[in-house]
């Protein structure tokens, strides 16, 4: 007999509703199952959202800690022609006259030719720069536009062209890549021209600063621009003109800009917070963080910052949210800059051991770096690069003196007439120009160079027609440690940058003498760390965030885990609830299939019974 389906034909019972009714009562336990894992995914996908919103409060607390970085000040000018900017957030003011403008050096042919094709150097060009040095140009064919291109390609940092100054007549223009009187050269080996003209007289620009022909002075620049003649106002010229007037006012109003972008930003994890940890009494349901004491404790530490840090301008109302008073924080602002950098960014006092007349300044920190006294030691002192040219009061026409640190290179050839100051103010120009920084100084019948800053980093090396000359000092890093632990010396700075405890990060300015050390034996003192509220904010999601090691990082990888393993509890009930079911429906054929052949039964014996009895009448 063929087997009967599970439908209830046989039975009359609804077989299929009744095992989807029992398999639904067992279901309802994967559903808690699911609610469980539901719940647990919005928890964690809370937590990374408050990780993102402290991310951004991050990034703006970082760069209000950098206090160095501040534009705190506006400038202004008094003319058209003068183009002021100010960095930093000191007041200052100068008044001068333009006398004179930077300009490239720049020749031109006295002669045209009739097209670029025309010969005019029968062999290489060299072109003499204005230090002496040369450099040798090779032209090709000696065509005009053959020497344009080799002049091009050269690194003499001369620019060729050929210019057209009526149809078939060309010349040929050099223009020095450079501005300043350093900018003059010459060029020897054109045939095709009678001379090169002067179109341009190098010069430098010059500003003339005082009235009076007794007191008045120069300041001199390469380029147009003049940058630190006072404290963080850099300004360009582009006239020549009198009685002008450039300066900076304090004025925090860009710095109140990204205060308020903090504010905003600390208070947009708050209301995430607030959100996700919220009751509602008359609907009974709460957030996806309700009664987390993570979410609370990361509310409550925002709060407590902002209330010991007595920054000016903020300030905490009654709903629990920052506020922002601008004209607070500006008038102190105006009042101290200094003090208010201070308590957003970070500061170092410094309490001296007995005889040490010198200091420690802060110099920077990290998100590790723990408020609190630190003690420093200083084993030696860092040292300034310094060389030396012994001479006898003069030095011979066409000797050449060489600086050199790393790949950069500085040089000066003596001229006929160069006395001691012009080559020493020679080679500090070309030094200069090829961006080291190192300067010299005539002193009695030797010359000595320095570099600007002490250091190794400042190291360099000084030769004479290729002999090198008189090391009198190397440059060294100072040496000691901070809070008993070796740090790291960069010219002046000693840090922790691996540390650990709470100097880790710590980075000081050591500004003591020999004397300091000697009356102290290297304990020069301590230094009390202190963070502002920016710096304490980075601090903060330092501590939330960390990979591995944030609170916040570690509540969202614990509740990610709590999916996995509910989904696999939720798997594992998939397969129970398929085995439960297809145990139901074959029991319930199994029993479809006995009711069947029993009513097959039954109808055989009732039939055979009514066949016997027709059959004894």
């Amino acid at each position: 007999m063929s087997q009967v389906s599970v439908s209830g034909i046989v039975s009359g019972v609804d077989t299929a509703s009744l095992i989807n009714s029992l398999v639904s009562v067992q279901q309802n336990q994967q559903t808690l199952l699911k609610n469980q894992q539901s719940q647990q995914q919005k928890a964690a996908d809370t937590y990374a959202n408050l990780i993102t919103s402290l991310g951004a409060l991050s990034t703006l607390a970082k760069g209000i800690a950098k206090t160095s970085d501040w534009k705190g000040a506006t400038a202004s000018s008094s003319s058209t022609g003068v183009t002021a900017t100010v960095t930093g957030t000191q007041g200052s003011a100068l008044s001068f006259d333009v006398t004179s403008l930077a300009r490239a050096h720049a020749l031109v042919s006295h002669e045209a030719v009739s097209s670029l094709n025309s010969p005019v150097a029968a062999g290489p060009l060299t072109i003499t720069k204005g230090d002496g040095s040369t450099v040798e140009v090779p032209t090709g064919t000696g065509s005009l536009a053959d020497v344009v291109a080799a002049v091009n390609a050269s690194s003499a940092g001369v620019t060729a062209s050929a210019v057209q100054t009526a149809p078939g007549q060309f010349r040929l223009q050099l223009t020095a890549g450079k501005t300043g009187e350093s900018s003059e050269f010459a060029v020897t080996g054109l045939s095709g021209f009678t001379a090169m003209d002067v179109l341009t007289q190098a010069s430098d620009a010059e500003i003339t600063l005082g009235s009076d022909p007794l007191t008045a002075y120069t300041v001199r620049s390469t380029t147009n621009t003049f940058a630190n003649v006072v404290a963080g106002v850099s300004f360009t010229v582009s006239r020549l003109e009198t009685g002008v007037s450039v300066g900076s006012t304090v004025d925090g109003s860009a710095i109140a800009d990204d205060v308020q972008k903090l504010v905003d930003a600390a208070n947009n994890v708050l209301s995430a917070i607030a959100t996700a940890t919220q009751w509602n009494a008359t609907t009974k349901t709460g957030g996806t963080l309700v009664g987390d004491s993570t979410a609370r404790t990361l509310q409550q530490s925002i709060l407590g910052l902002v209330g010991s840090a007595g920054a000016p301008g903020i300030s905490l109302n009654r709903n629990g949210k920052l506020t922002f008073d601008r004209d607070a924080f500006t008038t102190a602002f105006v009042k101290d800059p200094k003090a208010v950098a201070t308590t957003f960014g970070a500061g170092a006092g410094f309490t001296p051991a007995p005889g040490v007349s010198g200091t420690v300044s802060y110099s920077a920190a990290t998100s590790a770096t723990k408020a609190g006294d630190y003690a420093v030691s200083v084993s030696s002192l860092a040292t300034t690069e310094q060389w030396t040219v012994p001479t006898s009061g003069s030095l011979a026409a066409g000797q050449v003196l060489t600086l050199t640190k790393g790949s950069l290179t500085a040089s000066y050839t003596v001229g006929a007439t160069d006395d001691l100051d012009a080559v020493v103010a020679g080679l500090n120009e070309a030094a200069a120009g090829a961006g080291l920084s190192i300067s010299g100084a005539v002193n009695g019948i030797d010359l000595e160079f320095s570099a600007s800053a002490a250091g190794s980093a400042g190291s360099f090396s000084l030769a004479l027609d290729a002999v090198a000359q008189t090391e009198v000092v190397g440059g060294a890093d100072v040496e000691g440690w901070i809070d008993g632990q070796s740090a790291v010396g960069s010219g002046n700075v000693l840090s922790l940058p691996n540390g650990t405890g709470g100097a880790k990060g710590l980075a000081v300015n050591v500004t003591v003498s020999q004397d300091d050390l000697t009356a102290s034996g290297g304990d020069i003192g301590s230094v009390t760390y202190t963070p502002g509220l920016a710096q304490r904010f980075l601090q903060l999601a330092d501590q939330q965030t960390a990979t591995g090691t944030g609170v916040l990082s570690a509540a969202k990888t614990g509740r990610e885990s709590a999916v996995r393993t509910l989904q696999s509890q939720i798997d594992d009930w998939d397969r129970r609830l398929t085995s439960y079911r297809a145990s139901l429906q074959a029991q319930f054929t199994a029993m479809e299939t006995a009711m069947a052949t029993l009513k097959s039964q039954s109808s055989f014996l009732s039939s055979y019974s009514s066949t016997q009895s027709n059959s004894n009448q």
